[in-house]
Parts: C-alpha cells; structure tokens; sequence
C-alpha cells in the first residue's frame, strides 16, 4: 500500500506525558518504524490554505484559494469569500463525523430488530429498567420486553430516515423545554436526520447556498440531530441491550499486555465486544492457546486511546488487531508487516486494503470471533521473541458506569450531585471529550485542564479518548480525590469515586448529554444558566466538532484546543466565538494552550457557580 521507505527521521523529545508512549516510539525509531508521530513531522510545513480554512474544492474549476493575509484576489474563481470556504469546510467536517455515528447506531438498530423478533439468541434485553425509561420517554408501548423493544427501535430508525419536516420525537422529548424554544425561534429544531444530512451536503455544493450563517446553523442542526438520534439511538440500546454496569476497577496502560498470554487488541463497537471475550475464554481455546505454548488468552480492549493504537504491534506481544470503521490508522497493515500481527477488520462496509477481512454480523458473531481467537493462537507461534518489549506503566481507574449505574451510586437519583452544586460543594460540571492529536503533546491537554479544574472543585465526566486519558494519568481513581479541592474532595469520598469520572466510549457520547439534563432538572433552573461547560482538548476528526456544536447549541461553553480551519475567516470564526451567544447562549472557545483554556473555563464556572 506504502512503497515509501523509512526515512529515517528520529522523534525529539517526549510526545507524550504517559511513560510507555515515548518508550515505543524510541523503540520504533531504532526498529525503522513509521509511527503517526513520524508521519506528521513528515507533512512539516503543513499547508496553511488548508490550516486556516480557505481552500476550496467544492467544483473543478478549483482547487481555489484564497491568501490567508488579504494579498490577491479576496474569492474563489465562482466568487466564494474566505468565510464561504471555511463554513463549508466547517460542515463537512460535522457531516463526516456524524456519518460515522450514523453507522453505529444502524447496527444497534438491527441487534434492537433481531432480539425484538426472536431472529438471534446473541443479544437479549439485559436492561428492563433502561427500556421501561426510554420507551416512556418516547411514548412506546408494548406488551412485553421485546414487543417494546421493537417498537423503539422502528421509531429510532423511522426518525433517522425521516425526509418530512417535524422535529425530531427525542428532541421534543427529552431536551429541556427552554432549550427547544431557543431552537425554535432560531430555526435550529433538527428534523429527521436523513433530511439534515442531504440538506447539509446540498448547502456544501458550489452555486448553492452561499451565506455562512445559515451554513453554521445547518451544521449545528445536524450535530443535535447527531447527539439526539444517531449517538443517542447507540448509547441507550448499548445499555439496553448490554446491561447496566455500576463503576468497576480497571487498568489501563500498555503495561496491561502479558508476554504469556495469546493477545488480542481490539478496537470495535461494544456489541462485538463480548462475543470475543466469550471465545477467548472457551475451555477448548484456551486448551489451544496452551498447547501452543501460552498461559492463556487476553481480549484487550483500548488500553490506551486513538493515537496509541499502532503502539501495542510495537512492544511485540499482540497476536491480532481487531478493528472496524472507528478511527482506524490505515497504516496499521504497514506497521503489522514488521512483526507477526495480523489485522483483521471486522466492519462490512469499511474495507481496510490487506487486512484480513472477516465482516461480523448479528448472525455470525459468534463464529467469527472463534475463528479471529484461533488465528491469534496459531500466529503465537510465529512471535519473535528478539522484538518483544514489555512496558510496565499501569494505571488503575474507575470504569465508566451506564446511566442507571452512575444513578445507583448516589442513591437511585443524580439529586446528591445537584445539591452539592446548590451548596458550593461542586462549583460547576464540565465535560471533556474526544481525540487525541500529534498537534499537542499526548494527553498534557486533558490531563492539565481536568487537573486545573478538579483542584478548583469542579466535577469532570470524560468521554471517548478523554475517558482514556484520564484514566493513563491517574485522575480517574479514587486516590486522585487528594488533588481536588476541599468542597469535591468531602464531597466525593463518601462514594468511593474519583474526582475525573469516566463516564462513556466515543460511541456513547450521548451519556454525558443525558446526565446534564438529570443534574439541571434537580437544580431547578434554565439549561443555559447551568454552571456546565464542555472541553475537548486535543479534538482532530468530525465527531468532536459535532459534540462541541451540540454543546454550544445548549447554551453553555464549548472550548477545542487545536486550532478549527476558520482563523482566516474572521467572519466564521466570530459567529462561533461571540455572536453564537446571542443565537443559543452558548459560545466556542478555540484555545490551544490548556493552561490559558483552564482558566478560561474557571472563569466561566465561577460566573455561573450556584454558592
């Protein structure tokens, strides 16, 4: 695929914060790797059309660019403004993402089907409460557990194919009421989501629509409509359908991997998950794996996030990679090709050239995951021992519990945490989210904003990538309580969390949406005076811009660390960062220093702090 050759550029300096990453990049250097730390010093200079989002190739009159300084003609060659470029730009990084959450939440639909009609025995409802909650919620009825649970996923499915124009049942539903008059009154009200999503690749055409604004409000359309159907559809059939989980201890970190073990990396969507988990455990697998020469078998989820994803080939001891369309290297294949792993891709619809493709289904779960479990085993005896490194850096933290889960902690209700808030216990909320990216030191954004914040009595639920850094840098223990701030700390110990929770993977950001209109119903008070914000430090693909237009749409501050492609379009960047307020109340801070983003947050919570 690469015919390239290692050029041979070494990394200076530490990439990351967390011990094992820079070890295995140095151990990359020496072994002639080509990590994504190598591959983005390679595109140094980077282009700076691009970077500040005035380059355009909507037609093939273009490419078109425009001087980011204001020398030469200030339009494209059809007569789009820098502000045009970048709020198409804008939309079609929102539209992209939200196609990847489209794909998961189809799956889960059609697990949702296939239990609702007796068509699989894989899946069951794990959840009775979490499907008697929604389907009130939504007004679906049903005799029986399944009967209900059909029903709610045609009504997903109907609203995610929807062309008519009604907003969408779970907005109406289960946003805060004062929130839905704001996106009335501003035609933000999404509607079906297939509606939105032709809708916003129409707006992106040349010669069609040409006004930023209603380009803005049409990706922030889309991006409700992401959080409030297509994340949403898979976060609540997830706990449906795979159970409530209350917070567990885990460890995470590359230290994790057992030279002894068959090891299996895996990168997929929860509902696969399990299916490799059971075969791995299966007497006669195991009997395999031993008979080979191993002690057992290990299925590794991410033990670190997105951009660590080549490392666990590196250290030498992982057997298979198991990956499907979620934030996937197509690298990967090239670095596999230096040691024994193989890749397998798991999802039907996105390939991954010279990967082994095994497309897993509802019907044949089961069956592929014994087959990927034996190919680990017969290619652990292909391992090379010379090549073997074995980091030790392990971190202990909280796994992320489900909606009903986190609500058992305190009691049945999110009324303690709303108390707390009202008492001055907890200053505010704010949840980080998404990405990692080789444009700021790994993990430092996260880790340094969560820190600011917790010693400063402000409570973190982190998602996604966010989630994982956390739990690499310590701050998602309950020993982590000694660095809050003295109203977290007391407030906190009595419940045995820790001051970061992690709170859901990417695919159930949705989680983090629903907690905060729980905690603002307690509080009593306007969504969009709630202390909450939301951070994504160190955000690179399209899902996080969704989730930080979702927020904003919210009425609360949304900060990004690395910078948007709109700085050249002061037009764009100024409806983001200061007019939005008008629109919904809520605003966009790009800030790439998480110091400087620290304090802005702060200063946001103290204004709004409740005591």
């Amino acid at each position: 695929m690469y015919k390239k050759p290692f050029i041979g550029l070494r990394i200076r300096g530490y990439v990351s914060i967390t011990p094992e990453v820079n070890e295995l990049v140095r151990k990359a250097d020496i072994e002639g790797i080509d990590t994504i730390w190598h591959r983005y010093q390679y595109q140094q200079p980077q282009c700076g059309f691009g970077l500040t989002g005035v380059c355009c190739r909507r037609c093939n009159i273009g490419p078109c660019r425009i001087d980011p300084f204001g020398y030469g003609f200030p339009a494209g060659a059809c007569g789009a403004d820098q502000d045009l470029m970048a709020s198409r730009d804008l939309l079609e990084l929102v539209v992209s993402g939200v196609a990847t959450r489209l794909q998961e939440a189809l799956l889960m639909i059609d697990i949702a089907k296939a239990v609702a009609s007796g068509r699989t025995r894989e899946y069951s409802v794990k959840s009775v409460d979490r499907l008697e909650e929604i389907a009130g919620l939504l007004g679906v009825g049903g005799e029986s557990c399944n009967v209900k649970l059909g029903s709610l996923a045609s009504l997903l499915e109907r609203e995610i194919m929807r062309i008519s124009s009604e907003p969408l049942v779970t907005v109406t539903k289960l946003v805060p009421q004062e929130v839905v008059e704001i996106w009335r009154k501003q035609g933000l009200l999404p509607r079906g989501l297939a509606r939105e999503y032709f809708e916003a690749n129409y707006r992106m055409n040349m010669g069609t629509d040409s006004d930023p604004m209603s380009i803005i409000k049409q990706a922030i359309r889309i991006a409700i409509a992401d959080g409030l159907l297509a994340t949403f559809t898979t976060t609540v059939l997830d706990e449906i359908i795979l159970g409530d989980k209350m917070p567990g201890k885990g460890r995470s970190g590359l230290g994790i991997i057992d030279p002894g073990n068959v090891n299996i990396f895996i990168r997929i969507v929860p509902a696969f998950i399990s299916k490799l988990r059971s075969a791995a455990q299966d007497p006669e697998l195991v009997k395999k794996a031993q008979e080979a020469g191993a002690k057992g078998i290990s299925v590794i989820i991410p033990s670190g996030n997105m951009i660590m994803q080549e490392l666990p080939m590196i250290t030498g001891m992982v057997e298979v990679v198991v990956v499907d369309h979620q934030c996937v290297y197509p690298y990967l294949v090239e670095i596999a090709k230096k040691y024994h792993t193989k890749i397998v891709n798991i999802d039907p619809v996105a390939k991954l050239p010279e990967a082994i493709n095994m497309p897993m289904t509802i019907e044949n779960a089961s069956t592929i995951a014994r087959e990927i479990v034996k190919l680990a085993i017969e290619n652990y005896r292909h391992r090379r021992r010379d090549l073997v490194y074995k980091p030790v850096h392990v971190s202990e933290f909280t796994t992320n519990p489900t909606t009903i889960g986190l609500r058992k902690v305190f009691g049945g209700s999110l009324k303690p945490l709303a108390e707390a808030i009202k008492q001055g216990y907890i200053k505010g909320v704010v949840v980080m989210h998404h990405c990692t990216n080789p444009k700021i030191k790994h993990n430092y954004g996260h880790y340094t904003i969560a820190k600011r914040l917790i010693e400063n009595d402000v409570l973190v639920f982190a998602t996604g990538c966010s989630m994982t850094a956390i739990a690499l840098t310590g701050l998602a223990k309950p020993d982590a309580l000694e660095l809050a701030g003295k109203g977290l700390r007391e407030f906190l110990k009595g419940y045995g969390l820790p001051p970061a929770i992690p709170l859901a993977l990417c695919v159930e950001t949705t989680r983090q949406l629903l907690v905060l209109y729980e905690i603002a119903r307690e509080l009593g008070i306007p969504f969009y005076k709630t202390p909450f914000a939301a951070s994504a430090p160190e955000w690179m693909n399209g899902k996080a811009l969704s989730a930080a237009l979702y927020h904003v749409a919210h009425g609360i501050l949304s900060h990004i660390g690395t910078i948007p492609p709109v700085i050249a379009a002061p037009n764009v960047e100024k409806i983001l960062t200061e007019e939005m307020v008008n629109i919904t109340g809520g605003r966009i801070v790009i800030e790439p220093d998480p110091e400087a983003a620290s304090d802005i947050i702060l200063k946001y919570i103290e204004e709004r702090a409740l005591a």
